[in-house]
């Protein structure tokens, strides 16, 4: 694909849903990276307030009624809204606009459209859900150059996804995967329930949705059928979130069996699959992923781990879920789509490592066109 070289130096950009917590760390991250604008951050609830005002940490922009974006005048748009709100809005922005979208709602994730109504229990227009390409950068990034609609994966399946993938491509996955998983209260969003409240969290590990009821199971079992080579089948996933104390911050722990594998010849094979990736970084044998590394970075840290006396191996991988696992691999996923290099507006200190020659990155670019 060749990049339209009419593309303004600033891109101009729309979050529908900025006074969520996600669409809020979206409007800072965007608002300070120079060669992007936001041109329009949406509320229907608090329209004409300041964002600052839902968060003083915000920049100061005007909320505005979702009506009042000027769509023919954006280049990409950021769709932060509830599940079941967001499809509608996604097809009518690709029908009356030539802006590119990323829908960070659950509403496109699931390609097949009968498990998505059974999953979350609305519809989607058959177009959208058709032209949506799943984006975790690193896994689909050839898929992702020529979108025009991007769905954004979930916090746990971008954090189990990215743990998987290697033994899932190689067809190593033969049996049934257990994953663990932590998360700060930041991914039950901003409104409170008795539940979610600070009384109800604090100095307190609560398991939720175990084995196969939450929503994000069927989505990581789609990525590792992607992963899995033709003719195989990805293996069942138990998944067990848990709620902790923190505000933000997502950690997996992974049991699977590996067969005749050591642990040592696994991490060369992640060492392989995510050498050059700048946002991904695996620890050496041994050591664990830990929230604090990653908190407020872009970042996915990776551990590999012996299990001696068998053919077992333990992946750690954490992330934040608000970053990476949300607005700021949209926003790695918006760079990657208008010919960036992907780091592009990120701190250099949410980088894993830059890419160590220029061929990685002429390699991901040639992906492009």
């Amino acid at each position: 694909m060749h990049h339209d070289t009419t593309t303004p130096l600033r891109t101009r950009a729309a979050v529908y849903g900025a006074s969520g917590i996600t669409g809020c760390e979206l409007v800072r991250r965007l608002d300070a990276d120079p060669r992007c604008e936001v041109v329009a951050a949406t509320s229907r609830q608090h329209a004409g307030a300041p964002l600052r005002s839902i968060d003083p940490a915000a920049p100061e922009l005007l909320l505005v009624h979702p009506d009042e974006v000027p769509i023919a005048e954006i280049d990409v748009a950021f769709v932060c809204l509830p599940h079941g709100q967001a499809a509608p809005l996604v097809e009518v922005l690709v029908e009356q606009s030539r802006c590119r979208v990323i829908d960070l709602s659950a509403d496109l994730r699931l390609r097949d459209s009968a498990l998505h109504a059974r999953v979350y229990g609305s519809t989607r227009g058959a177009r959208v859900a058709e032209a949506a390409v799943y984006g975790i950068t690193e896994l689909y990034r050839g898929a992702l150059c020529d979108a025009r609609v991007v769905s954004n994966p979930g916090c746990y399946p971008t954090c189990a996804g990215l743990a998987l993938w290697p033994l899932a491509e190689h067809g190593l996955l033969r049996e049934r995967v257990t994953i663990n998983a932590l998360s700060g209260i930041s991914g039950a969003g901003r409104a409170t329930t008795p539940s979610t409240h600070f009384c109800a969290v604090a100095d307190d590990v609560r398991p939720y949705k175990l084995g196969r009821s939450h929503r994000h199971s069927a989505e990581i079992e789609q990525i590792l059928a992607d992963a899995a080579p033709a003719g195989e089948q990805a293996p069942p996933v138990v998944f067990c979130p848990h709620v902790v104390p923190l505000e933000r911050g997502m950690l997996a722990t992974i049991t699977v069996r590996v067969g005749e594998l050591t642990a040592g010849e696994v991490h060369e094979l992640f060492e392989r699959r995510y050498a050059d990736e700048t946002f991904v970084e695996l620890l050496p044998l041994g050591e664990p992923a830990r929230i604090r590394a990653v908190v407020r970075t872009n970042r996915a840290q990776i551990g590999v781990h012996d299990v001696e006396g068998s053919d077992d191996v333990v992946l750690t991988c954490a992330i934040d879920n608000l970053v990476k696992g949300a607005s700021g691999q949209a926003l790695q996923t918006m760079n990657l789509m208008l010919g960036r290099a992907e780091h592009s507006g990120f701190a250099p200190t949410e980088h894993a490592r830059l890419p160590r020659s220029s061929a990685p990155a002429a390699a991901r670019r040639s992906a492009c066109r």
